[in-house]
C-alpha cells in the first residue's frame, strides 16, 4: 500500500498542480510532509511498540494510513492535502519500522535474509503496480490515487487482526517524546526553507538543531551502545547515502517525462515500470544470495555500483533519451538498489541483536528518510536555478511552462554520486568484519591453549 502510494503521488503531481493552481514547492511538500512525519515516527515508535505491543501499534499505523488517504481525496486545498499527508506519514512510519522486527521474530537466523527479501517484494510489487495503476487513475482524477488505499488498508487490518500474534508489551518501556518534538522543530523549517528557497527558514532550522542534540543527550532516541556497534553504523551511513538514489530517481524522472517530454501519466508509467519490475525479481534474490553465501558486504558493494553507475548514465543521456535505453538503465538501477536494500537491511537490523532489533530498524529507516527528505525538498532549488525568472514565481505559482531537463540531469548526477560515495563505508564494514573474525579466532585459540 505504501509503495503504490509513493509512486502514484509522483505521477499525480502535475495533475494536482493544475487542480489546486499551486507551485512546485507546495507540490514538493506533498511528498516531503509525508516523509518528515514518517521519519519522525520511526525512532520513538520502537519504544511505543515495546511499551504497548507491536501488533497493536502496527495495526494503528494501518488505521491512520487508511483514514488519511480517504480524507486527502476529499481535501479542498493544497494546504489541507499537505497536513493530511503528514498524518498519512505517521501511519507509514509505524508500518515501515515494525514489519521487519515482527518478521525476524518469526523466523530462524538461517531464513531471515530470505524472509526480509520476500517481504521486500511487497514494496517491489507496489512500485510495479503503482505507476501503471496511477497513470490510469490520474487520467480520470488525481483523487483516485488516494482512494485506492481505502480497500487495501481495510483488508490489511483484517489480515493483521487474524494473523499477527498478540503481545502484551512492557509498560515500563521509555519513549522519547521530547526528542521527537525537537526533531520535528528543526527539520520542518529546514526542509521548508530548502524547498521554498528561503534563507531565514533554513537558518531557523539550523539554530534549533543544537536544542535537538541536547535533548538527544538527555534522553537518547537511539541507544548509544547501538551507535557504538562498529558493524551497524557503517551500514547506516551507507544506507543514508544510497536511499536518495533508490527513491529520488522515480520522482525526478516522472516530472521530467511529463513536463518536458509531454508524456501522459500512462506513457510515463510504462517507462518507469522497468525500475520496480527489476526490483521485484532482484529483491528476494538478494536475500537468497545473503543466506547462501554469507557475503553481505560483497553483495552490498555490487548493488551500490550497479545503482550509481546506471543513474549516472541516465543523467548524461537525458538530452537525447530513448525509451529502450532509459528502461534498460532503470532496470539495472533497480537490480542494484534492491539487492543492496535486502542485504543491508537484514545485516543492520540483525547486527544489533534481538534486544535492539526494533530500535535498529527504526534508526536505519530514519537516517535513510532524512537524506530522502532533504533531497526531495532540494529538487525545486535545482528547478529554480536552471529556469529564467524569479525563484518566487517559479516555486510558488503554477507554471506548466517549466523546463526541467537541466534540473533533472544535475539532480540525478547528485544522487548517483552519493550512491557511489557509500561504497567506502561498505568496505569499512567488510574490513571490520574480518578483524572481528580474527579476534574471535585468537580468543578461541587462547582459550584452548
Amino acid at each position: 500500500m505504501a509503495a503504490v502510494d509513493s509512486t502514484v503521488v509522483y505521477l499525480a503531481i502535475p495533475a494536482m498542480e493544475r487542480f489546486f493552481e499551486a507551485g512546485i514547492s507546495y507540490l514538493s511538500l506533498v511528498v516531503v510532509a509525508y516523509l518528515i512525519a514518517s521519519t519522525a515516527m520511526m525512532i520513538p515508535i520502537g519504544g511505543v511498540a515495546t511499551k504497548y505491543g507491536r501488533r497493536r501499534v502496527y495495526l494503528l499505523g494501518f488505521l491512520l494510513y487508511t483514514l488519511s488517504s480517504l480524507l486527502i481525496a476529499l481535501s479542498p486545498s493544497i494546504i489541507v492535502v499537505i497536513v493530511l499527508r503528514a498524518v498519512q506519514g505517521v501511519g507509514a512510519g509505524i508500518i515501515g519500522t515494525q514489519g521487519i522486527p515482527i518478521l525476524l521474530s518469526a523466523f530462524p537466523p538461517e531464513e531471515r535474509g530470505k524472509a526480509v527479501g520476500i517481504n521486500s517484494t511487497s514494496w517491489a510489487v507496489g512500485t510495479l503496480v503503482g505507476p501503471v495503476l496511477g497513470g490510469v487513475l490520474v487520467a480520470y482524477d488525481w483523487r483516485y490515487v488516494f482512494l485506492i488505499n481505502v480497500p487495501i488498508g481495510s483488508f490489511a487490518m483484517i489480515l493483521g487482526l487474524s494473523r499477527i500474534p498478540k503481545d502484551s508489551g512492557k509498560r515500563d518501556a521509555s519513549v522519547g517524546y521530547l526528542n521527537v518534538a525537537g526533531f520535528i522543530a528543526f527539520l520542518i523549517p529546514l526542509v521548508a526553507g530548502i524547498s521554498f528557497y528561503n534563507l531565514p527558514l533554513i537558518l531557523t532550522g539550523l539554530a534549533i538543531f543544537p536544542i535537538f542534540i541536547l535533548l538527544e543527550k538527555k534522553s537518547n532516541l537511539v541507544p548509544h551502545n547501538l551507535l557504538r556497534n562498529n558493524r551497524f553504523y557503517p551500514i547506516m551511513v551507507a544506507s543514508t547515502l544510497q536511499a536518495l538514489a533508490f527513491f529520488g530517481l522515480l520522482y525526478a524522472l516522472s516530472l521530467y517525462l511529463q513536463y518536458d517530454l509531454g508524456f501522459s501519466p500512462v506513457d510515463a508509467a510504462l517507462i518507469l515500470i522497468a525500475y520496480p519490475l527489476a526490483s521485484i525479481v532482484s529483491t528476494p534474490f538478494g536475500g537468497y544470495l545473503l543466506d547462501r553465501t554469507g557475503r553481505g558486504g560483497t553483495i552490498m558493494l555490487l548493488g551500490l555500483a550497479l545503482q550509481g553507475i546506471s543513474i549516472l548514465l541516465i543523467s548524461m543521456l537525458l538530452q537525447e533519451p530513448t525509451a529502450v535505453l532509459t528502461s534498460l538503465l532503470l532496470s539495472v538501477a533497480g537490480v542494484g538498489g534492491s539487492i543492496y536494500w535486502a542485504s543491508s537491511t537484514t545485516l543492520a537490523v540483525d547486527s544489533a541483536g534481538p534486544a535492539f532489533r526494533s530500535m535498529a530498524s527504526s534508526a536505519l529507516f530514519t537516517v535513510r528518510n532524512i537524506m530522502l527528505i532533504v533531497g526531495i525538498a532540494a529538487f525545486p532549488v535545482f528547478v529554480a536555478s536552471t529556469n529564467a525568472g524569479s525563484p518566487d514565481s517559479i516555486l510558488l505559482l503554477a507554471n506548466t511552462n517549466l523546463i526541467i531537463l537541466r534540473a533533472t540531469s544535475y539532480y540525478l548526477f547528485m544522487v548517483a554520486s552519493l550512491s557511489l560515495l557509500a561504497i567506502p563505508f561498505v568496505v569499512l564494514y567488510i574490513v571490520r568484519g574480518r578483524i572481528r573474525k580474527e579476534v574471535d579466532k585468537e580468543r578461541r585459540t587462547d582459550h584452548w591453549t
